[in-house]
């Protein structure tokens, strides 16, 4: 769908169906437009995506240049989307979705929920909630994520969806955190803004990854007051106020640490709720008692203080996604009611 000469698609899906290529003048037309809107010439190499199989349909692409494709074929139809996912799921909301319906009327909507859950396996969900449970019409898929559980339920039925979401709600009511398109992040930034609460973290294994992924919500400085990324020993002891004989006697991979890292960053930013994380990400420094994956976390919530320790399997950068998803879910938990 691209204008170098490894974009081999147009060209493959043209052969397949028998087609010759022809130059579509619109097409061509909304390629120089894009570029001139960013006061760029139009490279000639261009050229090649105005070009577009005989009989397809080019779909005008406004996220970028490339167009996608529509055509018949015994009574089929057959798309070409781009590659990139901002620009296909523009295609298919502003052309796909609207020629698939005019051609297939008697088509239904799919209605879809989805159930995000923590702190339980796929297999003991599946025991707790079965397919016993769902009635027919409803469809249920168990979707492991990195660290946690979804399940999704779908049918044309839009009340037995529903209904089944509730029921399996009340079965899993210790696990559940979210529905739909909630992420932990967001979960955690819509309570902590209700009740007007503040945040800060200190990280040391995940390296600042808690601080981006809270930030990566619009509005995260409603609640979130910053962090301190306390990769060294010395930043722990000069920033965060950890006793140096606590990291001589048990190390910065510890409990006691991951202690006195949250209480240090909550007194030293004021905040109402606080969060740390210390461990090994690997894939060296593991030792027979601490091994690669073992993560302590410290939580402070007012009054309240929790103290857990993990151990992600997994790569360098899986075992620090998990242990900082597991440090926003574990907060959660403790907003939403469900950690003593």
């Amino acid at each position: 769908m691209g204008p170098t000469e490894d974009d081999l698609s147009k060209a493959a899906i043209a052969e397949f169906f028998g087609q010759e290529m022809r130059f579509d003048d619109e097409v061509w037309e909304h390629v120089q437009n894009m570029f001139s809107r960013r006061n760029m010439p139009t490279p000639e190499l261009n050229r090649n995506q105005a070009l577009v199989p005989e009989a397809f349909t080019a779909l005008k692409n406004e996220r970028g240049t490339a167009p996608g494709l529509c055509y018949t074929h015994e009574g089929k139809l057959f798309f070409a989307f781009q590659g990139v996912p901002l620009e296909m799921k523009y295609i298919f909301e502003t052309h796909a979705k609207d020629i698939i319906l005019a051609r297939y009327p008697q088509l239904q909507p799919v209605y879809q929920r989805t159930i995000h859950t923590h702190g339980i396996s796929e297999s003991k969900l599946a025991g707790l909630f079965t397919w016993s449970d769902v009635p027919q019409g409803v469809n249920l898929a168990w979707l492991p994520q990195t660290g946690r559980v979804d399940m999704r339920f779908y049918g044309v039925d839009k009340e037995k969806v529903d209904a089944t979401v509730a029921k399996a709600t009340k079965t899993l009511a210790p696990y559940v955190w979210g529905y739909d398109n909630a992420s932990p992040a967001t979960a955690l930034h819509k309570l902590m803004t209700a009740k007007k609460a503040t945040l800060a973290t200190a990280e040391s294994c995940t390296g600042g990854w808690l601080g981006k992924m809270l930030t990566d919500i619009a509005g995260a400085s409603e609640y979130y007051l910053g962090g301190v990324n306390s990769y060294s020993n010395e930043l722990k002891v000069s920033a965060l106020k950890v006793r140096e004989d606590t990291l001589k006697q048990y190390g910065a991979v510890s409990e006691e640490c991951a202690r006195e890292m949250v209480s240090g960053v909550k007194a030293l930013t004021g905040a109402s709720h606080a969060i740390s994380i210390t461990g090994i990400a690997g894939p060296g420094g593991g030792t027979k008692d601490k091994e690669v994956g073992t993560v302590f976390f410290g939580f402070m919530a007012g009054d309240c203080t929790w103290y857990a320790k993990q151990l992600f399997l997994g790569d360098r950068d899986s075992i620090r996604r998990k242990a900082t998803e597991f440090a926003i879910l574990e907060m959660l938990r403790y907003l939403q009611g469900r950690v003593g």
